[in-house]
């Protein structure tokens, strides 16, 4: 739109110019008339008109420039656009909003865990640098926390039985070396509960949004 605003104004004040030229001529066929002024007045309308060319040329040189100025801003605003919606992308995937795919770990649960220790393998990963985790297919979120509900565990309103897979993305080798590690919270749980803990490492893992609204109810953004 900018451009073509540019345009219209650049077309504008070369059409004065060549008006102004054309005005010229028609002074310069009309010796009888011009033999008439003095000499200050043809002095003053000399001066006049090299002034107003002067400015014309000027005016059309600004426009130039803008025009110029236009067609380069164009792409580069497209791709900040690009970059913006990249952006807005990654932010909805990994805050929770949007299915996410890449490399990680699979664990396979199967024992009497209370939501303390579910709690504890997801913070464990958490701090590892997972960047998404889901357990049984329910998202992990900022605001998800595993409770004890009336005949599970409950993880967003989700029940979560004896068994049950979590699956997080992240650095497989640092995802893995983390829960593994020796005096880690596996071989923690493994000393208190009776479980079975098995970990592999995924070269593709997919999963899902959440089903929650993760719309703020009090905060806003800052602008």
């Amino acid at each position: 739109m900018k451009s073509r605003v540019a345009q219209a104004t650049l077309f504008a004040v070369a059409l004065l110019i060549g008006l102004l030229g054309v005005g010229q001529l028609n002074s310069q066929a009309r010796p009888i008339a011009i033999s008439r002024l003095s000499a200050t007045e043809l002095s003053t309308l000399i001066e006049t008109l090299t002034a107003r060319n002067r400015e014309l040329r000027s005016g059309l040189a600004d426009i130039r420039e803008q025009l110029r100025q236009y067609e380069v801003s164009g792409p580069q605003g497209e791709s900040a656009l690009q970059v913006s919606r990249e952006d807005l992308r990654r932010i909805t995937a990994f805050g929770g909003l949007a299915p996410v795919d890449g490399q990680g770990i699979v664990m396979d649960v199967d024992g009497d865990l209370d939501a303390i220790a579910v709690n504890d393998l997801i913070n464990e990963l958490r701090n590892a640098g997972a960047e998404a985790i889901a357990v049984d297919g329910v998202r992990i979120t900022a605001r998800s926390v595993a409770i004890e509900g009336p005949r599970a565990i409950e993880l967003d309103g989700i029940e979560v039985g004896e068994r049950f897979t979590l699956q997080a993305i992240g650095s497989p080798d640092g995802l893995l070396g983390a829960m593994e590690r020796p005096g880690g919270i596996i071989s923690q749980l493994e000393l208190f509960i009776k479980a079975t803990i098995q970990i592999h490492q995924a070269a593709s893992v997919r999963l899902p949004a959440s089903a929650l609204s993760l719309e703020p109810a009090v905060g806003k953004p800052v602008e």
